[in-house]
């Protein structure tokens, strides 16, 4: 594997662990497709993802996954619960661009920069979802329906992005990592006014 190849993957890996942040499951099994394909080699460790009986389990989740998320209340506390799987999630998807590290390596960089990255990413979103919260109660839930729909847009726009990653120069690819982060910290930056503001506002 070439220098840009391996810089591409990494790219692919990164997009991929923040789109495991919003949506466990999407990337997971956009993973299984692209290996399915050829378009993307599995170490041997990870060859377990890409086998068809992954795709219906994963396939299982995501239906699961996606119309939990409608009910509400439950939704958020199920977000809540679900983030050592999005930890879990990141670290596997890191992994894979990382297949000619060592073992320990591999899985020390995954669970760090992987992990670490949808973690961050789902306690965000959690975050997002519970400021709404009041928002949503007071449309009857549409607005909580309408939130779940532009989280599943937003897995699969970045797991598209970080596809996108392998067919362009891995600058651009470098580039476009980098708007993507800077407009979830940003998004993090309202989140955190906004909690901090709610918080004032309840009574003691």
């Amino acid at each position: 594997m070439n220098q840009s190849v391996t810089i591409a993957m990494v790219l692919l890996g990164l997009l991929f662990s923040l789109s495991a942040g919003v949506r466990i499951t999407l990337p997971l099994l956009a993973l299984n497709l692209l290996a399915a394909h050829g378009v993307v080699t599995l170490p041997h460790n990870l060859a377990w993802l890409g086998r068809t009986s992954t795709l219906i389990l994963l396939g299982v989740a995501f239906i699961a996954e996606t119309l939990v998320h409608f009910v509400p209340i439950v939704g958020t506390s199920v977000k809540a619960l679900s983030t050592p799987l999005a930890f879990a999630a990141g670290t596997l998807l890191m992994a894979v661009p990382l297949d000619d590290q060592t073992p320990l390596v591999q899985w020390t960089l995954a669970g760090i920069v992987g992990g670490g990255l949808a973690t961050f990413t789902h306690l965000g979103i959690t975050g997002a979802r519970t400021v709404s919260a009041p928002a949503n109660v007071a449309t009857g839930g549409l607005l909580g329906a309408v939130w779940n729909v532009g989280e599943i847009g937003g897995a699969g726009l970045l797991a598209l992005l970080g596809y996108a990653c392998l067919h362009i120069p891995w600058y651009a690819g470098a580039v476009l990592l980098a708007l993507v982060l800077g407009m979830f910290g940003f998004c993090a930056l309202v989140v955190v006014r906004g909690w901090r503001r709610l918080t004032r506002l309840q009574p003691v």
